[in-house]
């Protein structure tokens, strides 16, 4: 279990952004976390950003004057907002930090830049305040999970529960940096943690019949089950050794008929745990992809949760 941790906030004002604060705020430990609220405060409206060096286009004058005063005065508002839920929470004003920086690179790149400054880890919420609404995982946060890769990224939903974890543990090396991720950063009294191994279908739903016998599934299902065994028995001592109660880590091996990503949800949303933790890419996936397929389709599918990608 690591002590002074520090984590960067992503906060844009938006009530994504604000449901992120509130994850950060119940889910880290007051008693060793410093927060650092960061805001990339642009100087034209978002509207103007892209044609304002158009010779086509005569922009108004508005990076100085009552707009960008205005601007500036709503964002403070929004910043101290986010600040206050994290001291009512128990954080000590002191270990709670607003940086309002003003737009250099662009929103995603700035935040990437801020984040190489001895960070544990990134929070986001899911959707900014120029995303759709119905949108999944909005701009900004897609660009920051794509982009940071050195520490944790944890994209948060609407008001996910912030008690129990689940990891998606398939033996692979980023599994274990999801398992070291959670050992360093989540311990808590009175804290679930499950270890899910999803064993992949044999069989395909596209195909017209099962290629594959009943006899030779079952075979392959225990074969799985004895080849995980070992490293989910390992994980397991990691994290008591880190502070877990030994009592309150579950493990599950689970025969999937669908998607490993929509297993891992629905196994997260049935039994009430309202954090994920994947590896960013397991052990199928090619090297010079920077996110597994299966963690993408996490991040998809568990829209309701906080899902960090380690």
């Amino acid at each position: 279990m690591k002590e002074g941790i520090k984590v960067l906030v992503a906060v844009d004002g938006s009530e994504s952004s604000m449901d992120a604060v509130r994850y950060v705020s119940q889910f880290m430990d007051p008693a060793r976390t410093s927060v650092t609220l960061v805001h990339i405060l642009a100087d034209l409206p978002e509207a103007l950003l892209d044609i304002g060096d158009s010779p086509l286009f005569d922009a108004p004058d508005l990076k100085e004057g009552p707009w960008q005063a205005k601007l500036e005065q709503t964002v403070r508002k929004k910043m101290e907002e986010a600040e206050n839920i994290l001291t009512i929470a128990g954080f000590p004003k002191g270990a709670v930090h607003i940086k309002i920086q003003e737009l250099k690179k662009g929103v995603a790149k700035d935040i990437t830049g801020e984040s190489t400054m001895g960070y544990d880890a990134v929070f986001i919420g899911r959707r900014g305040h120029n995303d759709p609404t119905d949108i999944i995982v909005g701009s900004t946060a897609y660009k920051l999970v794509s982009s940071i890769y050195h520490l944790p990224v944890v994209v948060v939903g609407d008001k996910p529960d912030p008690g129990h974890i689940l990891i998606g543990f398939d033996g692979s090396e980023d599994a274990s940096k999801a398992v070291a991720c959670a050992c360093a950063l989540m311990p808590k009294p009175g804290r679930k943690v499950m270890l899910c191994h999803v064993l992949p279908p044999m069989n395909t739903p596209l195909a017209d019949q099962d290629i594959f016998t009943p006899d030779q599934e079952a075979s392959w299902i225990k074969k799985g089950r004895e080849n995980i065994e070992s490293a989910i028995q390992d994980a397991k001592q990691q994290l008591a050794n880190a502070g877990f109660d030994p009592a309150m880590i579950d493990t599950q091996v689970i025969k999937s008929k669908i998607s490993r990503a929509v297993t891992i949800a629905k196994t997260a949303e049935n039994s009430g745990f309202g954090t994920i933790v994947v590896g960013r890419r397991g052990l199928t996936v090619i090297k010079e992809f920077l996110m597994g397929r299966v963690t993408l389709k996490v991040l998809h599918r568990a829209h309701k949760m906080a899902v960090w990608i380690a």
